[in-house]
């Protein structure tokens, strides 16, 4: 039974993650801020659910120490967006964006894919596989048009991150890739977006299934075509 940890795993994409991997077979760390009150998540019945906030060391500290068991993949999912940190609409791109909630969002958003994926390298098993899942909004191209400078940025964050980890575990054999995980029809996403939460999750994993070495430190959409850095 292979390991998968989730993180943000009580809402959108992270849930949908949850219930998917547990129906193929996996044994699932979910891991979220608050357990008690993700009943979606706990519906699903995950052979663990951790608290984590990805945005804290201590708190992530904590998460590694209640883990005991190899880990074969690990998806850094958990985020946020500009306005539930409480930047209005309007308001967030590179002119009027507040630097102090920008920040914020970096380490959400970003740093946390070094943080999580760091503190749990001692359980990713050889051949392991870490999926960040990003945004193409983090890429050069697609967000030169995107006014909204805190999410571009900390996706940004978490691209480069992803092929700095890829460089640094090739030697380990771990596999770190970046997804884009589509417009997808979340509370995050909206209603008008492209796509269903169940068809990027069921891509994304089929994507990550599929993972070798020669893919190490790319960036792919959810079915698996490279996206443009």
């Amino acid at each position: 039974m292979p390991t998968t940890v989730i993180t943000g795993a009580n809402r959108g994409i992270g849930l949908e993650l949850v219930r998917q991997c547990l129906n193929r077979g996996d044994f699932v760390i979910a891991g979220c801020r608050n357990p008690s009150e993700a009943r979606d998540l706990q519906d699903l019945n995950p052979q663990k659910v951790l608290p984590v906030d990805v945005s804290d060391e201590a708190s992530v500290e904590r998460f590694e120490k209640a883990l005991d068991i190899p880990i074969d993949t690990l998806i850094n999912n958990a985020g946020s967006s500009s306005s539930n940190l409480g930047i209005p609409k309007g308001s967030a791109g590179v002119l009027e964006a507040p630097m102090d909630k920008t920040l914020d969002l970096i380490r959400v958003n970003g740093l946390s894919a070094a943080l999580v994926t760091r503190s749990l390298l001692p359980h990713l098993s050889p051949g392991a596989r870490v999926a960040n899942v990003s945004s193409q909004i983090g890429s050069m191209i697609v967000g030169a048009n995107f006014d909204d400078l805190p999410y571009a940025a900390s996706k940004a964050v978490m691209n480069i991150i992803t092929v700095q980890l890829a460089t640094q575990l090739r030697a380990k054999e771990i596999v770190v890739c970046a997804f884009h995980p589509g417009w997808v029809r979340t509370d995050m996403g909206g209603k008008s977006a492209d796509i269903s939460v169940e068809e990027s999750v069921t891509g994304m994993l089929k994507s990550i299934e599929q993972l070798t070495a020669e893919n190490t430190g790319s960036f792919l959409r959810w079915d698996g075509s490279t996206h443009p850095w």
